[in-house]
C-alpha cells in the first residue's frame, strides 16, 4: 500500500488511538516503515515518549494529539 492510501484509510473512520497503535496501523500497511520512539521532556524535566512511523527519511505522525505527557 502507498503512503497516501494508508492515510486515506486512516481518515476513512473517526479513529482515536494512542501513538503506538496508530504507528503500528501505518507500519503494517506501508512497506519500509518502522516505529521510531521520540524522547521528550516537559518544562519541569519529566520524560515522556512519543512514537511515529519512519522509513529513515520521512516521518509520519498519525496521532499528533498524543504527543504530550500522559494525563494523571
Amino acid at each position: 500500500m502507498k503512503i497516501d492510501e494508508a492515510i486515506k484509510e486512516w481518515q476513512s473512520k473517526k479513529r482515536r488511538m494512542g501513538c503506538v497503535s496508530a504507528t503500528k496501523f501505518f507500519c503494517s500497511r506501508v512497506e519500509g516503515f518502522r516505529p521510531l520512539r521520540l524522547h521528550r521532556y516537559t518544562e519541569e524535566g519529566d520524560y515522556f515518549g512519543h512514537v511515529v512511523a519512519t522509513d529513515g527519511n520521512i516521518i509520519i505522525d498519525l496521532a499528533p494529539y498524543a504527543d504530550k505527557p500522559r494525563d494523571d
